[in-house]
């Protein structure tokens, strides 16, 4: 029998922290910068952030009645007794200062304006189903597409190379729409639920009609900034692999515009993946660049 912790660790989305931190890398790798021990350390700290906002999410949803036994949750583990609402508390605050101390590390042996960064996520993780609970307050969607997408690519590739350059942002930009998409997919299935429990997510502030447009306006847009990025020689022809996720977004768009929400989560989950896998081979093996990466700010 699979242990109750498989589930409410949500393993299989983890790829949502692996992807831009491993985006960031590849990128500060082409610039020749490149350090195995930073990449550690800042992978460590994003999937452990993603981790602990997975079990407070669990423990979150669990204790302000969203999750109930008449409204199955995605993470049941609560619900139905398996494991006990101080455990998963706890699991989920250790993950988020593992997390923490691997951003600090990260900076003590780098420079400490990482600090900022690693300030951030922890911010998010902690506050997103507990404290503020900034997911029912609507906003949910564009801070997740700023920390797990903006954040973590622009704060790995600063680890590696100690500046932000244009590029490291242009790139976050397509994983920042689809890891968005992937919480906006969730929220268009539970829509009902969410109504139900007095909660108030982006979805349901946009209403049926204007969600359903976003989540297609997430899935189409990455490969928008791409080809104009390599148009306009900022990034390598190469990345132009990325198009072959097309498809699979024009398909989950159809999918959500015919309301079969119940498939976005996990598939928008593999598209991210996909797409994170072909642009970090793109970056290390692509050619031609023309725009030479110069960090905008000293920050």
């Amino acid at each position: 029998m699979m242990s109750p912790w498989i589930g409410v660790l949500r393993l299989w989305a983890l790829t949502a922290s692996v992807v831009p931190v491993a985006t960031g890398a590849a990128l500060a790798a082409r610039d020749g910068r490149f350090s195995w021990l930073m990449l550690a350390l800042t992978m460590t700290s994003g999937v452990c952030l993603q981790l602990a906002t997975n079990l407070l999410n669990t423990y979150g949803d669990f204790c302000s009645g969203v999750d109930t036994a008449e409204r199955p949750p995605n993470a049941p583990q609560l619900v139905f007794g398996h494991l006990r609402p101080v455990h998963v508390k706890a699991a989920g605050l250790l993950a988020l200062a593992c997390g923490a101390g691997a951003g600090i590390a990260a900076a003590a042996l780098s420079d400490w304006r990482l600090l900022w960064f690693a300030a951030a996520g922890v911010l998010g993780a902690g506050f997103y189903t507990t404290g503020v609970c900034y997911k029912y307050l609507g906003v949910g969607v564009p801070l997740v597409a700023l920390l797990m997408g903006v954040l973590m690519v622009t704060a790995s590739y600063f680890a590696q190379t100690l500046s932000i350059s244009l590029q490291s942002f242009i790139v976050s930009l397509p994983l920042a729409c689809l890891v968005a998409a992937i919480m906006h997919g969730e929220d268009l299935r539970d829509m009902a639920s969410d109504r139900e429990a007095g909660i108030r997510t982006t979805a349901l502030i946009l209403g049926p009609a204007a969600a359903r447009a976003l989540f297609v306006a997430l899935h189409i847009t990455p490969y928008l900034i791409i080809v104009i990025a390599v148009a306009t020689h900022m990034l390598p022809r190469l990345t132009l692999i990325t198009l072959l996720g097309l498809p699979l977004s024009i398909y989950l768009s159809h999918a959500c515009l015919k309301g079969k929400t119940a498939i976005l989560e996990g598939k928008t989950a593999a598209t991210h993946l996909l797409f994170g896998v072909l642009l970090v081979a793109a970056l290390l093996f692509g050619h031609g660049l023309e725009f030479q990466p110069h960090g905008i700010t000293d920050f």
